[in-house]
């Protein structure tokens, strides 16, 4: 939606225009929320002119966070940062305002403190547990349950596993180990944050003074901790405003599970606002939606082009592959382009069944070198390349743990700035280089980066203090590879649909899609039809709100007849006879 013609709904408008006052904004899929959040950050930036306070945007995602930014200059009419306005991620608000000038005094640390993504090798020496049992820092995770914290494993997107009594005191010994060095991770960052503004509440009162006003996108994904803070600085003076949508909430495996944002709307000082209009998605989607999620959400747009509606296909479980085939060439009949579609999946243990490849590549230093790989040679993203260089160095150099925030910004002359420089080495030339993710991955592709980075590591030792890690070697391996093929076809998948877009719900959160397929199992189309009170029900209502003009569920052969006839009372029509 440009700025140019938006024209605001009277829901929007009472939005945009409402009281400085802390206020919980339910906004249905599609609701054109970012061009009213945008619009009501500028009103408070107008109010806020004439005093020494700021208005922040939150959200969830650096997406998020980028589209707010482009769609505030261009309401400004200026790419000039406006000092009035933050619009930050939460992590980046929580890390620049709290934890990094501040939290050091309650970690115990000699150091400002650092983020640690998880594989850094150094934290080998932070676990509890035996053999199979072993948790690593980075895999203990932690939730406030009435007013305690609690210490949990992390098991990928599973829900993790609380840890007994003994283990967590164990647990809470080596995240003080941990935390001493400076280090800490994003669960932990929070964590530590909640614990010094309740210690030191002054400094809740400085921020408050600074940030009057905050407004929290996506506010279904706030965790128990960020609502604590969320709380802290509430009670410290700020007027704080949550925007989101209950039926989204789909990360409970990170304790966010809509609760602070249901419980918040009931406050007695809290005003709550609606945005009911679909912008997004068709009649026949909309009303699907409505069904599932029980909601009266009324649809702004009412015709396409293109074929539209919402269907179920019948598929055969064993032959997902041959689908995505018969899909692609039924999407391009009905005028659709590829690069316009998506599949999305439950998992992304079956998004690797289609792509027969693992969603991640290698192991160690190789997993980062080829992610580097990937996204200079395919997407041509070279902050996310340097990105990925930087984490490969941690695992072939021995660098200090905070090597990854000091390469940021290093001192003119220094050890480090002359690595980051040699980093930059590695990306831009391939023959000396990381090798082209174009050549066979396990053959030409890995021979040639062990080459390369021998020779670069020589470097590295006659031009820094830095020495090469004593286990490199190991840290270069074939694991995790593609069998065959070269590594570029291994992340994209092989197949005679390439340019159809797969992926997991979660990837794309927020988002609206012309055509989407959910590919479901039997377990998952359960889910779905039992609407959205259970979080694998939510998983597939965000599924089928990010369809603008066409939904298609594919549903396992052998389906039930009773089952088919709930997706028909849902509003869902059968793709090969639509009439029925």
């Amino acid at each position: 939606m440009t700025t140019m013609s938006f024209e605001p709904t009277a829901e929007q408008t009472a939005i945009i225009e409402a009281d400085l006052v802390s206020m919980a904004i339910v906004a249905c899929p599609g609701s054109g929320k970012t061009a009213t959040a945008v619009r009501r950050l500028a009103e408070l930036r107008k109010r806020l002119n004439d005093t020494k306070g700021r208005a922040a945007l939150l959200s969830f995602s650096n997406v998020a966070v980028e589209t707010f930014r482009a769609e505030y200059q261009k309401l400004q009419g200026t790419t000039v940062t406006d000092s009035k306005v933050a619009i930050q991620t939460v992590d980046s608000f929580i890390t620049n305002y709290i934890l990094k000038p501040h939290c050091a005094r309650v970690m115990k640390s000699r150091r400002m403190p650092f983020l640690c993504l998880g594989d850094e090798p150094f934290l080998s020496a932070y676990k509890i547990g035996e053999g199979k049992e072993t948790t690593g820092v980075a895999d203990i995770i932690l939730n406030r349950v009435s007013g305690e914290t609690r210490f949990y494993r992390k098991v990928g997107k599973s829900d993790p596993i609380a840890l007994t009594p003994a283990m967590s005191k164990l647990a809470l010994k080596k995240l003080n180990e941990f935390a001493a060095t400076g280090g800490y991770t994003h669960t932990h960052g929070r964590a530590w944050a909640r614990w010094l503004l309740a210690r030191e509440p002054h400094i809740a009162k400085a921020l408050a003074l600074r940030f009057p006003q905050i407004l929290v996108d996506e506010a279904q994904d706030v965790g128990t901790f960020e609502g604590e803070i969320l709380d802290l600085l509430i009670k410290a003076g700020s007027d704080v405003s949550l925007i989101g949508d209950f039926h989204q909430s789909i990360y409970s495996f990170n304790f966010a599970t809509g609760d602070y944002l249901r419980a918040f709307s009931e406050r007695d000082e809290v005003v709550k606002f609606e945005l009911t209009q679909n912008r997004r998605s068709l009649p026949a989607i909309v009303n699907v939606a409505n069904a599932l999620a029980r909601t009266k959400t009324t649809p702004h747009r009412t015709t396409s082009k293109l074929h539209s509606g919402a269907f179920y296909w019948r598929y055969e479980e064993d032959k997902a592959r041959e689908l995505m085939s018969t899909w692609s060439s039924a999407l391009q009949a009905k005028g659709y382009a590829l690069a316009d579609a998506a599949v999305l999946c439950r998992s992304s243990d079956m998004l690797s069944e289609l792509t027969s490849a693992s969603v991640n590549l290698g192991t160690s230093a190789v997993k980062h070198l080829a992610s580097a790989a990937l996204e200079r040679d395919r997407n041509g993203d070279i902050a996310k390349t340097f990105h990925h260089c930087v984490q490969a160095a941690i695992h072939l150099v021995d660098v200090p743990n905070t090597f990854a925030q000091q390469v940021k910004s290093p001192e003119r002359g220094s050890d480090i700035a002359q690595l980051r420089r040699l980093l930059w080495d590695l990306i831009r030339d391939n023959a000396s280089g990381i090798p082209p993710s174009t050549l066979e991955a396990r053959g030409e592709w890995l021979t040639k980066l062990r080459t390369n980075l021998a020779s670069w590591l020589d470097i590295v030792e006659e031009k820094t203090k830095f020495t090469r890690a004593a286990t490199w070697t190991a840290r270069v391996t074939a694991r995790r590879l593609p069998e065959t093929g070269p590594l570029l076809g291994g992340d994209l998948g092989q197949n005679d649909w390439n340019g159809l877009r797969l992926g997991t719900v979660h990837s794309a959160k927020g988002e609206g899609i012309p055509a989407v397929m959910y590919l479901t199992s039997k377990k998952h189309l359960t889910a779905l039809l039992k609407g959205t009170s259970k979080e694998d029900g939510r998983i597939g209502f965000v599924a089928a709100t990010r369809a603008r003009d066409l939904l298609v569920v594919a549903i396992p052969l052998d389906t039930k007849p009773s089952v088919i006839k709930k997706l028909h009372n849902l509003g869902f029509m059968d793709w090969d006879r639509p009439g029925r």
